[in-house]
This record gives structure tokens, C-alpha cells and sequence, in this order.
């Protein structure tokens, strides 16, 4: 079988421990890949907005799967191939039950990342997450006076969240107002933080839709992940590769368990798999 496509999640699986970069290792074998005609794409829980410097540089990587599935663009002709979002309404409904309360988070809308301006001016009071240092440093996120307005007068709706530093009694209420709405579902998150994306959006979904425009089978692809929602993704790949810090439950369904993301554990599958 001849691998046309490899699949790679960023946190937890090819970025190092700040989050933020590939090793040097990584990024000479992903574009050793990308010489022999091989697609590297990403295929991340994180907006668009907020991918590592070295990807935003890469003209090499064409094609981006963001949002755990929900966004998925071409690079070169800038076209939106996919997109799925909560619509307007549920979007408001969520964002009443915590806007105003001066929670941190990372809101993904049409592949930025929205943020209530009084948590945007001042950061400091908030324990931001590393990697979003670096992306907050440089002011790219949209600030918006009041969540539930913008997405009513905007008619658009979000593609994920996620929200840090909750307090019990804070992730109750947000639950509920999640599982009120309908159409979103919870997934693995800190303890204190919650995560959350539309019910009909999955990675391995996202990969279909690009393979399909593509002309390429699942059976020609490799995928390579550390997290339950990349659990569907590594099963149904021609090779699906588990990190060596994946959960058992995925490694027991991948093709391969690799080393720990902190010992290159990519790489290592990069080059057993597509580069020996």
C-alpha cells in the first residue's frame, strides 16, 4: 500500500511541550514526506487562527483540518471546502450561560478565535494556557463586547470551545446549557475546564470529505494521534498510529503505538512508515 495522505494531530502528538513547535526532527521528516508527493495535513482540535508559526510558513501543507473536524480550507486557492457550525441561536443560548463572568476561553468562529473584551484587556488576571501565549501576544484574537450579540447579528456560530478555570458550580450550569441546546456535545477536558463541539463533527468525518475531493481511499492514508477524539481517525486509516501517551483505549485499536510526544514519538512513526 502506498501512504497519499498522513493525518497528524498537533497537541499531545507532534508539537513539543511548549505547545507551540515542531523539533527539528519532526519538521525535516514532514517535509522529506511532502518531497515524495505525500500530503501532510493537519488534522487538530485548535482553530484555524491559533496553528503553530511553522505551519502558517509551510506552503507545503495545503490543506488544513481545524476545530476537531468542523473547518476545512485549502491553503493554496483559499477556499472554504467544509464547514459545520451550532447555529446562531445555540450559539447565544451556550454563551448566556457564562458570558459576563470573566471566564477564559478559546471560542472558534468562521477560524478565529472570539473573546469578550474585558477578558481580552486584561490577560494577565487568567491563567492562559502556554501555547496561547504566543497567539494572544500578538493580538490576533476578535474582541467582541458581548458574545451572544455578535453571533445573532453576525448570523454565524461556533465551531468549538473551550473554557478554562471553571468552578464547579460554573462547568454545572454550562453543562446543562450545552446539553440543553441539543446540539453540541462535551469532550475530554482538565479538570476545572470544559470542551465542547457540534454533535455532527468528528475528525474522522472531516478526513472523509477531503479524501472524497481528493480521490483518495482511507486505505491510503496514515493518522497519527494522542486523544479520544482521535480515536475514530486512527481505527479507520490504512495505518493508525497511537502516541506512546495516548489512553489505552486508543492505543489498543492502532496499528502501531509510538514513542511519547515528548521523545519524538512522530517522528519515529514518520520515518518506520513513510521514510525507511
Amino acid at each position: 500500500m502506498r501512504v497519499k495522505a498522513l493525518f497528524m494531530d498537533l497537541d499531545g502528538t507532534t508539537l513539543q511541550k511548549d505547545q507551540i513547535y515542531f523539533s527539528m526532527r519532526t519538521m525535516y521528516d514532514l517535509r522529506e514526506v511532502m518531497k515524495k508527493g505525500i500530503l501532510v495535513v493537519p488534522c487538530t482540535g485548535r482553530v484555524e487562527a491559533m496553528l503553530p508559526p511553522q505551519i502558517e510558513k509551510e506552503n507545503g501543507i495545503r490543506y488544513l483540518i481545524t476545530s476537531g473536524g468542523a473547518r476545512i480550507t485549502d491553503r493554496q486557492t483559499g477556499e472554504l471546502i467544509a464547514h459545520s457550525r451550532l447555529s446562531p441561536e445555540d450559539s447565544a443560548f451556550i454563551c448566556r450561560s457564562f458570558q459576563g463572568q470573566k471566564i477564559y476561553g478559546e471560542l472558534a468562529c468562521d477560524g478565529k478565535v472570539l473573546m469578550e473584551e474585558d477578558v481580552a484587556e486584561h490577560l494577565e488576571n487568567y491563567l492562559v494556557p502556554s501555547h496561547h501565549v504566543w497567539f494572544m501576544d500578538e493580538k490576533r484574537e476578535v474582541r467582541v463586547k458581548k458574545l451572544s450579540d455578535y453571533f445573532l447579528e453576525h448570523k454565524t456560530g461556533l465551531e468549538k470551545g473551550n473554557l478554562y478555570g471553571l468552578s464547579p458550580q460554573q462547568k454545572k450550569v454550562i453543562s446543562k446549557a450545552l446539553g440543553d441546546s441539543g446540539s453540541a456535545v462535551m469532550t475530554e477536558a482538565e479538570e476545572g475546564d470544559l470542551a465542547f463541539f457540534p454533535k455532527n463533527v468528528t475528525k474522522l468525518k472531516g478526513i472523509k470529505i477531503l479524501l472524497k475531493r481528493l480521490g483518495i481511499t482511507l486505505e491510503e492514508t496514515m493518522s497519527i494521534g494522542d486523544g479520544l477524539i482521535d480515536g475514530f481517525m486512527i481505527q479507520a486509516c490504512g495505518i493508525g498510529v497511537a502516541m506512546g501517551n495516548a489512553p489505552w483505549q486508543i492505543q489498543e485499536h492502532a496499528d502501531y503505538v509510538t514513542g511519547d510526544c515528548y521523545e519524538e514519538g512522530a517522528a519515529q512513526a514518520i520515518e518506520r512508515f513513510l521514510l525507511s
